[in-house]
């Protein structure tokens, strides 16, 4: 299993590269004034989502889930590996957003509690995007579910910034920054436990999946 998540970053390394370029870009332009904080936790989450979705691209051109289920491991192993490559991932990206946060607060001076509050958030989001697209991938495949990862992904965020020029969000304004970071961070745990019943459903789809 772990063979296979080292397969995964070998092939996806090049995007990597691409990827830290863009968030040395995004954060100098934080740096600037031109983005908050947040906006760089949120592209963070983003662009590492992306590369789960982006190993299905080359497995498919590659074939390579006919040659997986042949391993020891089998499906099984080729599902797992795939959801704990996505987990490390994501906690990755939000180590390196907080550690953003931290580093852009002393420069741009906006608070380190909202800024860790957007991580959190975004981390959720991105596991959320995740725990829908995986299964949708393994069921369709990554072209087909490629539609439905930009609803995913511009619903949510639509949602959020209509609430929040309708004033429906306005109510945090009164709650302390302790009590939004609490609550933001609970909200965040929910989608881990997300990842359980999509591994399932992405497990039950490739048992019975003809390759």
């Amino acid at each position: 299993m772990t063979g296979l998540m080292r397969k995964d970053l070998l092939v996806l390394r090049k995007q990597l590269r691409t990827y830290l370029i863009f968030l040395v870009i995004y954060g100098a332009l934080s740096v600037a004034g031109l983005f908050p904080l947040a906006a760089v936790a949120a592209m963070i989450q983003i662009l590492m989502v992306m590369l789960p979705i982006s190993a299905f691209s080359f497995d498919e051109i590659a074939r390579w889930d006919r040659y997986a289920a042949a391993l020891p491991g089998g499906r099984r192993a080729m599902v797992t590996s795939r959801y704990l490559f996505t987990f490390l991932v994501a906690l990755a990206a939000a180590v390196l957003g907080a550690a953003t946060c931290l580093i852009l607060s002393r420069t741009t001076g906006e608070p380190v509690a909202e800024g860790l509050a957007a991580v959190l958030a975004c981390l959720g989001l991105g596991l959320f995007i995740a725990d829908v697209l995986l299964p949708l991938c393994y069921k369709w495949g990554v072209e087909r579910a490629r539609p439905w990862m930009y609803v995913v992904i511009f619903v949510p965020v639509l949602l959020f910034v209509g609430a929040w020029y309708l004033g429906l969000l306005d109510w945090l304004n009164a709650v302390p920054e302790e009590a939004v970071l609490f609550l933001t961070a609970g909200a965040a745990l929910l989608p881990f436990a997300g990842m359980l019943i999509s591994w399932r459903i992405s497990l039950a789809i490739m048992e019975h999946k003809d390759l």
